[in-house]
């Protein structure tokens, strides 16, 4: 039981470090603006679209910080950003189901999140203003993924409700 546990982590870890270390491929891309699109759907905001321009910006980030995968305070963008590390950022899908996981901690009368909880991954997500998103990832040192989304026009902002 226990080789078979050790054979399957290492098929996973064998996966992920194949495909984190590709960039985000079509497959990626449809999965990526579904989920997004179901969740804006939800709350009656307009389908939003991949682009390409926004892709590079973010792959060029990512690329960026890969030797420490750290978020820099103060980095100036010109879009929203959603941003996720770890093993499970190894796939675009599962990274976007913990976003819209975020919704149970957004409470939309207060346009807040819940004490404690994060929620401003999803009120990206589904800003009614933002049209157009484009993701990127890379694997960190020693493998460690790190994933982006960004979002033009950006959303969160402050006394703005996301829908």
């Amino acid at each position: 039981m226990r080789l078979l546990q050790l054979s399957i982590s290492l098929l996973y870890t064998a996966i992920f470090l194949f495909k984190s270390n590709l960039c985000i491929d079509e497959s990626d891309k449809k999965f990526i603006l579904e989920g997004h699109n179901n969740a804006r759907a939800q709350v009656g905001v307009a389908p939003i679209s991949w682009d390409n321009k926004i892709e590079a910006y973010v792959q060029d980030y990512v690329d960026k910080v890969k030797s420490d995968c750290i978020v820099k305070d103060g980095v100036k963008s010109p879009y929203g950003m959603n941003i996720a590390s770890g093993y499970e950022a190894s796939i675009g899908w599962a990274v976007i189901g913990d976003w819209v996981s975020e919704k149970n901690n957004y409470n939309y009368a207060s346009n807040s999140c819940v004490k404690g909880k994060e929620c401003s991954h999803y009120t990206q997500l589904v800003f009614r203003n933002s049209v157009r998103v484009g993701c990127g990832n890379v694997s960190c040192g020693a493998g460690w993924p790190y994933y982006a989304c960004a979002y033009d026009p950006p959303g969160n902002i402050e006394g703005q409700r996301p829908y």
